[in-house]
């Protein structure tokens, strides 16, 4: 007889910093009534991995849940996969923290689960040819990716019904190949057509095996596949028709370690950088990607995409680091963290056993700080989701606090350094204490990329500017109907009407300190429209670095020699950390160096992202001006002398201190992107701007000093 042999597996995840009750729903929509249906079914056999940040939420909050799962691994019925404990992407990190990750997963699961892991799920299958000899060194002997990472190395379909050996370096690694035509029968179309497919591929040597390892997710959570999953008994008809084909005798149930160990590998095979085919498009840039997906379309409507898919490469997931400057800059500093723990680890300053357990917690937050979901974007929020940006960053300044303790015995430090953080080429400025730091970037206009508030574990400036997407020209035309049990892949739906009025792209990133001069006909809504004029050539441009230090040694003073409209100006600016408070000195100097007056007005811009555009606790606030406005209003506030915006739920605000009395614009910055519920508006951030009307005489100056203060609240 005929037979194939089938791998099942889930990854269940949910990232760091994500909502207490997405965790809970995904646990009562998906965990929970795919683990019942599994145990009322004891021949059926799986893969199963479960992430760090959704172990941990386990463990406090449904702890027999893992109970239940060590019964299953203990009687064979599921094999643990490990991986990286926060579900890092492995392949961008430094050997020792992808090796760290994998091995605190080891030894969770062998506490846990009383079972030693043999197989690693590789996160978002990105694959890169180096990873081998890391993962053979953690004990791994064999990962899941892709049977697209296969055809894109050459390999036909029809080879791909077993696993095959790679290497690098002399360390052997397996790899099955994940079928991407069961990952999208599998649980969205009749039960009839998997079992359909699995029997097209059995052949007489009972050796043939098919893969299918996915999100756990979507057997529950993804919109409209509760009710067909479980409501319409989906899982259990699924599992019911795999326990008669098992009975026939066509079908057998295996996990990866089983087969591994009865079955000899098809071949050695050498695989290019890859991920999940969906993947290519998201990764390249806007134009690219959306060409990239006309061609798809084009082809599956000409029947040949099966066809040409293997020569059909797109980007890979490194392209999100370059397409997005903010994943860059939480990429860069999670870098330079992890250099400063193995530089402190490598140093003689740990001598107590105090300070190892604190340099232990300083790389746990690190790692916490490399969950990948917050670095990328595609059908699902990812990046443009501020909380878990917001969670990237928390855990980034806990490591950096936890290593400035066992640098610095004295918190009034103050350390000033010129690196390439960002790895553009050119030095950033690192100006921090124990208690406020800053990113500057003399070459991108002298702005500020990173002002974090240490106490509070706030980067205030985590926002996103607003880009285009490939997607974008889409949103016209979604609707707001779910498809019962269709994919996210397959989904086009807006969580609200007239969206695309909000497709609006900034010219710039949003950071801090950018130096605009524009037109007394200029407000609020041009600036957020992005239909005003820019009259100077500062914004972007560089700067040079004038002074470092000061008296202080907590001051950076930049310059730039530009133009505004036909006069030839100067600006220098001075940022330094205030000595009496927390928070930061700006003081503008601004020479007309030209024989025609300067009449104009000067608006250095400020983004603060505070989590919250409509929240009650989170709001603007001028005394006699302005209570409690939203973060995402609109308006201009006269004769200011300090304007602050408020957040009560993490307890600090952020004020505004002007020398004399001053106008002051405000508008939210909102982006438009997709997530698996559908196209929706994200507040990412609130534009402040102090406007100075400038009116210099020729070869005059002038000087405009404020502060912005940082305030723990009771």
């Amino acid at each position: 007889m005929k037979a194939i042999q089938f791998i099942f597996g889930v990854h269940n995840h949910q990232p760091v910093g994500n909502f207490d009750f997405v965790f809970e729903e995904a646990y009562q929509k998906a965990y929970n009534p795919f683990l019942r249906i599994l145990e009322g079914h004891p021949r059926i056999r799986m893969m199963y991995h479960t992430t760090g940040p959704l172990l941990d939420w386990l463990s406090e909050h449904h702890p027999d849940f893992l109970q239940r799962l060590q019964i299953l691994a203990a009687r064979k019925q599921i094999e643990i996969m490990t991986g990286g404990y926060y579900e890092p992407i492995l392949a961008v990190l430094p050997d020792r923290d992808k090796q760290g990750q994998i091995r605190m997963m080891n030894e969770f699961i062998r506490k846990q689960f009383k079972t030693q892991p043999q197989g690693l799920w590789l996160a978002e299958r990105v694959w890169e040819p180096h990873l081998p000899k890391s993962l053979a060194e953690c004990e791994v002997k064999y990962v899941t990716v892709d049977d697209y990472h296969f055809l894109s190395s050459g390999m036909n379909l029809d080879e791909l019904l077993g696993y095959y050996l790679t290497d690098e370096q002399g360390y052997s690694l397996g790899i099955y190949p994940i079928s991407q035509k069961l990952r999208y029968l599998i649980p969205f179309a009749p039960v009839e057509d998997s079992l359909n497919f699995l029997r097209s591929a059995a052949d007489f040597t009972n050796q043939n095996l098919l893969v299918m390892c996915d999100d756990g997710e979507k057997f529950g959570l993804w919109p409209g596949t509760y009710e067909w999953i479980y409501e319409k008994g989906w899982l259990q008809h699924f599992f019911e028709l795999l326990e008669t084909a098992m009975g026939e005798g066509w079908l057998s149930m295996t996990t990866c370690a089983e087969y591994y160990d009865a079955n000899p590998p098809r071949g050695r095979v050498y695989l290019p950088c890859a991920s999940y085919f969906e993947m290519s498009a998201w990764s390249l840039p806007p134009q690219s990607g959306a060409k990239f997906d006309e061609i798809i379309h084009r082809l599956e409507k000409e029947q040949k995409l099966d066809e040409l898919k293997p020569y059909l490469k797109g980007g890979f997931w490194r392209n999100f680091i370059g397409k997005y400057e903010e994943s860059n800059q939480m990429y860069r500093k999670a870098l330079w963290i992890s250099d400063l723990i193995d530089q402190i680890g490598n140093s003689d300053k740990i001598t107590s056993k105090d300070q190892r357990k604190k340099l232990t917690s300083a790389q746990r937050a690190l790692y916490r700080a490399q969950c990948n979901c917050a670095y990328w974007h595609g059908v699902f929020g990812g990046l443009y989701l501020p909380h878990l940006r917001h969670a990237i960053y928390a855990n980034l300044l806990e490591a950096e606090e936890l290593c400035n303790d066992l640098q610095h015995q004295d918190r009034g430090f103050t350390v000033l350094e010129k690196i390439d953080v960002n790895a553009d080429g050119h030095e950033e400025i690192l100006l921090r204490n124990g208690r406020v730091g800053l990113i500057l970037t003399p070459d991108q206009g002298g702005s500020m990329v990173e002002f974090d508030f240490l106490p509070v574990r706030y980067n205030l400036l985590n926002t996103l500017h607003r880009q285009p997407e490939a997607y974008h020209q889409q949103v016209a035309r979604a609707g707001e109907e779910i498809k019962e049990g269709a994919s996210i892949h397959d989904q086009l739906r807006a969580k609200e009407e007239g969206l695309d009025k909000f497709l609006i792209y900034d010219r710039h990133l949003r950071g801090s300190s950018i130096d605009h001069f524009i037109s007394a006909q200029e407000s609020p809504e041009t600036l957020y429209n992005g239909k005003y004029y820019e009259l100077g050539d500062f914004v972007g441009k560089p700067y040079k670095v004038i002074s470092t230090g000061g008296r202080s040694g907590k001051s950076v003073q930049l310059g730039r020699i530009g133009a505004v409209v036909d006069n030839q100006i100067e600006v220098r600016k001075t940022i330094s950390l205030l000595s009496k408070a927390d928070g930061i000195g700006l003081d503008y100097q601004i020479n007309n160096m030209s024989d025609l007056p300067l009449t104009i007005l000067f608006a250095p811009e400020f983004n603060f992202a505070l989590l919250g555009g409509n929240a009650p606790d989170r709001y603007y606030h001028s005394p006699e001006k302005l209570d409690r406005a939203p973060l995402n209003s609109m308006g201009i506030v006269t004769g200011a002398k300090r304007f602050s915006m408020i957040n009560e739920y993490d307890r600090f605000g952020i004020h505004f201190e002007f020398t004399t009395r001053t106008e002051v614009w405000r508008y939210a910055v909102e982006t438009v992107s997709q997530s698996e519920g559908g196209f929706e508006r994200v507040y990412q951030s609130s534009c402040v701007l102090p406007i100075f009307r400038l009116v210099v005489p020729p070869f005059g100056k002038t000087q405009i000093k404020f502060k912005i203060v940082l305030e723990m609240l009771n």
